[in-house]
């Protein structure tokens, strides 16, 4: 039976096919550049939610809200389960003469029989009207030279929950600005709401969004919210017309700490000492130069004067005139705590202990202008919307019996997601219930978006953004909708931000070097600080060398900075990648960015490489701490002397034999180090398909290895000289070893040799006494043929390229960002080659 709030609907809509009761909307703004005369160009992104696809207009309460450049509607989604609604997106262009804040209010007028401006009925209200207020700062930052933006935000469609289940939603609210953003109820003081009450049941986290429902009356709730962002330090905003203000971070209301010595922290709002040591001050600032760099062409202010303003202290105010700014509104946060009176004041002694605390300020970077004092936040954005109370109980409230469980590879809640213009970003969302059948998903986002049916449980979110919308920020959301004969549930809301760059990636390759660049998105401006190739550890494979503020450039030898090669087919296969990810960690949680790119050529190829001999490799586990493997190559049997890392690759001659030493460094008193396996490979990968066998599980697989006395943490050994049939001149060791302590009986260690036939192989660490098995390597080693060298003998050599035969040629690189790729651009590297 449908419930009298759906019937109460449809008799709305069958009586007037005009009606445009409303269930909710949102307003966003986007800074679009400035205009040769001097103008500016913002866009307004405005999403509403009613019972038809209607559009409510908005005017402007206060300041200058410039003139209509442009304004396009688009419906985004429609209809749920039960419920008759249309989500549209209005985007309007407009062209204004300053930078000023001002205020729009929707919607323009009342309309009684058409329900124009009114809100859905409601648990409180019958046609409450509705009132939504924008308030607009596209002032330019002095912490990041920009205009302002405001937080990225959408109205969601309506909402249902059953009356017994609790529910938390945690509402999108991402800055690009890096600003702190809060949630609060609209107040009919500042006119930002129309029904303005606060549905029972619910309450609201102001600091993170989050909206929680526990129990509450069945029917129709409305949400009249103010988005606000705050700035996390003070910053100065600064307007067309020469004036600036300040805004701070949110005012935090703070208990006593100690109420026996009277202990209290000021408000953050405040910028003076409780106490002071020093005469009230007078500072004229005349001549100082800017210290901060501002994109924008308003005049600054011409003269400041600051007064401070302690009273207490007898000694008359002092002038002083400086041409730079006062050094005490830059100075770090300070806190005094002093036992007695400062000497020059006049408070009587007491042996009260008082905190003060200083907040810093920035100091305006111009110095003429007009400051007017300003509250924050920096800007206030509407966000309303409707739940809906379903009277009936639900048999469960566990996710994924009755409520749509979301499964992956549907992506967290909240989480940044890289949008390329011109091409289609794809996001794969899954739900399962088990008590109850899914019917359906409803997406709300940008203009264009839409939804493709992969399977009952699973649909693709496709969204191809344009050049129109690069450097922007989207809010997609979108829930699951499940059935139980009539009774509907709804997953929780999930919503990501979908972030609009250029890809421009591109992979030069040449004989010998790879060079990518990649345009710096917001993602990888955000990530900036913790980007690495694969080795981190080579100062010359910092990606800080190459640089600059528009691109990230890597240059590396084919084989340097963590090159891997693969032998694909008939396929040399070079890769690297860009990574945010922490280098000593396994695994990750967080948003990384990987940006994975690869020369690859045909084997009969002109290679040039610069081999470099490999550093020690240092691992960190549970029992051991940290700890490094060190291979080297020797001239002798003897292991008096390490082969000079100046000459790799190493020239040897056919039947030679070679010697290896690998040595455990550690702080563990009796470790041991024991080799487990050693293979060979033609190139610097290990799992290369074509490799010969030297040692396995412990025993010696060629005939002509000889193992020679060492210590418990060195391994030594030697082996006859071969070559690979075929164009293959090079050889690369590569050995799995392990650490155990001898203390502990039963570790791999312990039971040396083991028959290939015997053993069950174990890909990991079983005995707490022993590390993982690790994988070293070392090499090259060049075969010097009769034709190639005129030197003979048992002396190990210099040899420095890998020459093949044949032309280069690229074919792949991309870009993953959990675990998406995008393809990129390439190019060949100039023939003539600098560092």
């Amino acid at each position: 039976m449908a419930s009298p709030m759906l019937l109460l609907q449809l008799l709305a809509l069958v009586s007037s096919v005009s009606a445009s009761v409303y269930y909710g909307g949102s307003v966003t703004y986007t800074p679009k550049g400035r205009n040769t005369d001097g103008t500016f160009v913002m866009e307004i992104r405005n999403k509403q939610t009613n019972i038809v696809c209607t559009e409510n207009y908005y005017k402007c309460i206060s300041g200058d809200c410039g003139t209509l450049i442009n304004r396009t509607i688009e419906t985004i989604s429609v209809n749920s389960y039960g419920y008759t609604w249309c989500h549209r997106e209005v985007v309007t262009q407009l062209k204004l003469y300053d930078n000023r804040p001002f205020a729009i209010r929707y919607p323009t007028y009342y309309d009684w029989y058409s329900k124009t401006g009114y809100w859905a009925w409601s648990t409180k209200h019958q046609n409450s009207p509705w009132k939504m207020v924008a308030h607009v700062d596209l002032g330019i930052r002095s912490d990041t030279g920009l205009p302002n933006r405001s937080p990225t935000i959408t109205a969601i469609p309506p909402i249902r929950i059953t009356r017994n289940c609790a529910r938390k939603f945690s509402l999108m609210a991402f800055d690009h600005d890096d600003d702190q953003v809060r949630c609060r109820f609209g107040t009919s003081e500042l006119s930002e709401c129309g029904a303005c009450y606060k549905p029972s049941g619910f309450s609201l986290d102001e600091n993170s969004c989050t909206l929680s429902y526990t129990y509450g009356t069945a029917g129709v709730n409305v949400f009249e919210l103010v988005v606000e962002d705050f700035p996390k330090r003070p910053v100065y905003v600064y307007y067309s017309d020469g004036s600036y203000t300040l805004k701070r971070p949110p005012p935090v209301q703070r208990r006593r700490r100690d109420i026996t010595t009277n202990a209290t922290l000021p408000s953050l709002n405040s910028t003076a000492t409780v106490t002071t040591t020093a005469a009230p001050t007078t500072t004229t600032t005349t001549t100082a130069a800017p210290t901060t760099a501002i994109n924008d062409t308003a005049a600054p202010p011409t003269t400041t004067t600051t007064t401070a303003p302690p009273t207490t202290t007898t000694a008359p105010p002092t002038t002083t005139t400086t041409t730079a700014p006062p050094t005490t509104t830059t100075a770090p946060p300070t806190t005094t705590t002093t036992t007695t009176p400062p000497t020059t004041t006049t408070t009587p002694t007491t042996t009260t202990t008082t905190t003060t605390t200083t907040i810093p300020e920035p100091q305006p970077p111009f110095n003429h202008g007009h400051y007017s004092a300003s509250i924050p936040p920096i800007s206030r954005m509407p966000l309303q919307f409707v739940i809906y109370v379903d009277s009936h109980h639900a048999p469960s409230c566990l996710d994924g019996d009755y409520f749509p469980l979301f499964l992956s590879p549907t992506p967290r809640n909240g989480v940044n997601l890289p949008a390329f213009v011109n091409r289609t970003l794809e996001i794969r969302v899954r739900a399962t219930a088990r008590y109850s059948s899914i019917i359906g998903l409803i997406v709300v986002g940008p203009a264009g978006i839409t939804k493709v049916k992969n399977s009952k449980e699973e649909y693709t979110i496709k969204w191809k953004p344009t050049e129109h919308e690069v450097n922007d920020h989207f809010a997609i959301c979108f829930y699951f909708e499940a059935r139980d004969r009539s009774y509907v549930y709804q997953s929780k809301l999930r919503c990501v931000v979908a972030d609009v760059a250029h890809h421009n990636t591109v992979v030069y390759c040449s004989r010998s070097m790879m060079k990518v660049e990649v345009e710096k998105s917001f993602l990888i401006k955000r990530h900036e600080k913790k980007l690495h190739l694969k080795e981190y550890s080579d100062a010359a494979c910092s990606l800080k060398k190459h640089s600059n503020n528009t691109h990230l450039v890597a240059i590396m030898s084919l084989n340097t900075c963590g090159t891997t090669l693969e032998e694909i087919g008939d396929n040399l296969v070079f890769e690297n990648e860009i990574s945010s990810a922490e280098p000593k960690q396994m695994v990750s949680r967080q948003d990384d960015v990987e940006i994975s790119f690869s020369c690859i050529f045909p084997k009969r190829t002109n290679l040039t490489l610069g081999f470099r001999h490999k550093n020690p490799y240092a691992f960190l586990e549970k029992g051991f701490g940290y700890f490094t493997y060190q291979f080297e190559f020797y001239e002798t049997e003897l292991f008096r002397k390490a082969l000079d890392p100046s000459t790799y690759p190493v020239e040897v001659n056919l039947k030679q034999m070679i010697f290896m030493q690998i040595e455990a460094i550690t702080t563990i008193p009796n470790a041991r180090v024991f080799v487990e396996t050693c293979r060979a490979t033609p190139y610097d990968n290990p799992n290369s398909r074509l490799s010969y066998t030297i040692i396995e599980n412990g025993c010696k697989k060629d005939s002509t290895v000889q193992v020679y006395p060492s210590s418990k943490t060195q391994f030594r050994f030697g082996v006859e000289t071969f070559e690979f049939i075929g164009v293959h001149p090079e050889v690369y060791i590569t050995c799995s070893v392990i650490l155990c302590d001898t203390g502990i009986p039963g570790t791999r260690c312990t039971e040396g040799c083991k028959k290939s036939e015997s053993v069950n192989y174990r890909g990991k660490r079983e005995a707490s006494g022993q590390t993982s098995s690790h994988s070293i390597s070392q090499g090259p080693l060049h075969l010097v043929k009769t034709s190639d060298s005129q030197v003979s003998g048992t002396n190990l050599n210099l040899g420095t390229n890998l020459m093949l035969i044949g032309t280069c040629f690229v074919v792949c690189v991309g870009v993953v960002i959990h675990l998406r790729r995008s393809k990129a651009k390439y190019q060949l590297l100039p023939s003539v080659e600098t560092d």
